[in-house]
């Protein structure tokens, strides 16, 4: 429950700091004393947007801080998930938000920031504000759902069909993602198949490109290569006069006197190895010349299959054979992928499939239970209604299955409603008014209150267009709620201010040039005194102090 609250720097707050009790808590005070505002600061702490034009002084920061008691509440998952176990100590939690001049806010659980999505998530599990606002929800197809979930209490069952229904959606991407390519593919295939053919008839061997260029180059200039190899090696080794037949005379003076010299001892291995390394390049001349044959044939076998590699490399844009390789393999893999995408398409469709099926049995399950919810749902609301002067009501509750899955479900839910007897039952937007509304709301939180996990639960002038004995009985709801979760009611009502345990007053003064609200804890005799002001519009006789005290003892 909410046993603290701290406001610093809000709107007409300059500071605030008040307990809150268990049970039963009203917040009165006049028009425009800010007992909304002190709820608009509340909802900082549940994640609601931040505005720097709340700021008291333009340029302090705002901070809103909350504490509470949780030992009644199992957080252990959220503090877990989101590393925060070691954070709270003896039961205790403190949420923070504050919020600077230039608009930036920040939050924290416990002294640990957190994002603001973060502080929100877990907020809503502690506290909730009910509003003129949010009775308005109740028109809402999406909320009424909510609220039959929320009386029937089948977490386990809500949870294992999100699961599934997440589990349905991810199948149905990846198959409309593989079916537009197979689709793509197949619509590619014929003309694939095509180029795979050309390209894997022309056997292209890496490398031969290059060997068949450098091969035909020769081809080209057969006879000069000839001739020129032939001279040369003439030249090198042909006769006694040749370069080879001189190095060797050399080589042979040297030796004869390379005893009286040290030097030319040194040099001699350098004049064997260069004769050497000339005998072995004659060799390869010799060869090569000899070799060489200018085949007319051979060279139109080149000529004929570069021409095919090179018109092939012009088709597709590519420079070498090496490229045209890997594009065979490439639409290998292609021509694969189309043959397998079929089995993989076909496999993915029988997942769907049986996730389908369990899905649809998880979705039968749920509208069982929504119904026999919705049936007991009606009753009891009904026998609020009954208790809020409202015995004429008729509530239908209608829970209709379609053939579409969404995240809650197949079914689309809604409130059949008339609060008059005999009248036709209609969505409930096009039958109520304001007051109708939210005692229907009210006699809705009241049946639904002990489902919830909440530990407090604050309604902000919900009793709009009640009064006399009605609004008496709205106070006594409120109250009897309180027998087992935190109640806070921001009301101008004496009938319902009568039935607190706490009451505190929203008041407004001028401090140093300005406006400022702050809060009284009444004790019992200025309890009586404001209810009292209530009932006769501030003037207080002896006939409101009366009519209080009456109030109060029931």
């Amino acid at each position: 429950m909410l046993t603290h609250l701290t406001i610093e720097n809000y709107a007409l707050i300059k500071s605030l700091d008040i307990d809150f009790s268990s049970g039963f808590t009203v917040i009165t005070g006049e028009t425009g004393a800010g007992k909304s505002i002190l709820l608009g600061a509340l909802g900082l702490i549940l994640g609601q947007r931040a505005d720097s034009q709340v700021l008291f002084f333009k340029d302090k920061k705002c901070t809103v801080e909350s504490v509470f008691d949780i030992s009644d509440l199992n957080l252990d998952d959220f503090f877990q998930l989101y590393d925060l176990e070691d954070s709270c100590i003896d039961n205790s939690l403190i949420l923070r938000r504050e919020i600077f001049p230039n608009g930036k806010s920040r939050a924290f659980i416990n002294d640990s920031p957190v994002s603001v999505s973060i502080l929100k998530e877990f907020s809503v599990r502690l506290i909730d504000i009910h509003s003129q606002h949010q009775t308005l929800t109740l028109t809402n197809s999406a909320f009424q759902l909510k609220l039959v979930d929320s009386y029937s209490a089948d977490a386990v069952l809500i949870e294992a069909y999100a699961n599934k229904y997440k589990e349905y959606k991810v199948l149905e991407k990846e198959i409309a993602v593989l079916d537009g390519e197979q689709k793509k593919l197949q619509e590619e295939e014929d003309y694939l198949r095509f180029v795979y053919t050309e390209l894997d008839d022309l056997h292209a061997q890496a490398g031969e490109q290059q060997e068949m260029e450098n091969n035909l180059r020769i081809l080209e200039h057969g006879q000069q290569i000839k001739t020129t190899l032939l001279s040369c090696s003439e030249e090198l080794q042909a006769n006694e006069y040749s370069l080879i037949s001189r190095l060797e005379n050399t080589s042979q003076n040297l030796k004869k006197i390379s005893t009286y010299h040290v030097g030319i001892q040194t040099m001699l291995p350098r004049w064997e190895a260069l004769l050497v390394e000339l005998k072995d390049l004659n060799t390869d001349l010799e060869k090569w010349g000899e070799d060489l044959q200018v085949d007319e044939n051979i060279r139109q076998k080149y000529e004929q299959r570069l021409d095919l590699i090179y018109r092939l490399e012009a088709k597709h844009h590519l420079q070498t054979v090496e490229e045209l390789i890997e594009l065979k393999d490439s639409i290998s893999l292609k021509l694969s992928k189309i043959s397998s995408c079929d089995d993989q398409l076909q496999n993915l469709k029988k997942q769907y499939a049986i996730v389908e099926k369990k899905l649809k049995e998880l979705s039968s399950q749920l509208h069982t239970k929504r119904v026999e919810a919705a049936a007991l749902l009606e009753k009891q609301v009904l026998s609020s209604l009954l208790n809020l002067g409202m015995g004429s009501s008729r509530l239908q509750i209608s829970i209709v299955p379609t053939n579409t899955y969404t995240t809650t479900g197949t079914d689309q839910v809604h409130f059949l409603f008339n609060a008059n007897l005999g009248g036709e039952l209609k969505e409930i937007a096009k039958v109520v008014s304001g007051g109708e509304l939210s005692r229907l709301m009210l006699a809705i939180k009241s049946v639904i209150h002990h489902k919830s996990l909440l530990s407090c639960i604050v309604f902000d002038e919900i009793d709009t267009g009640v009064s006399g004995e009605i609004a008496g009985k709205v106070g006594r709801m409120m109250r009897k709620m309180a027998d087992c979760m935190q109640v806070v009611a921001v009301t101008h009502l004496p009938q319902i201010a009568a039935m607190a345990h706490t009451h505190l007053h929203v008041l407004k003064k001028e401090e140093e040039g300005h406006t400022i609200s702050y809060l009284q804890c009444l004790d019992q005799e200025a309890h009586l005194q404001t209810v009292a002001a209530m009932i006769s519009n501030g003037k207080i006789t002896q006939a409101a102090l009366k009519a209080a005290e009456e109030l109060i003892k029931e």
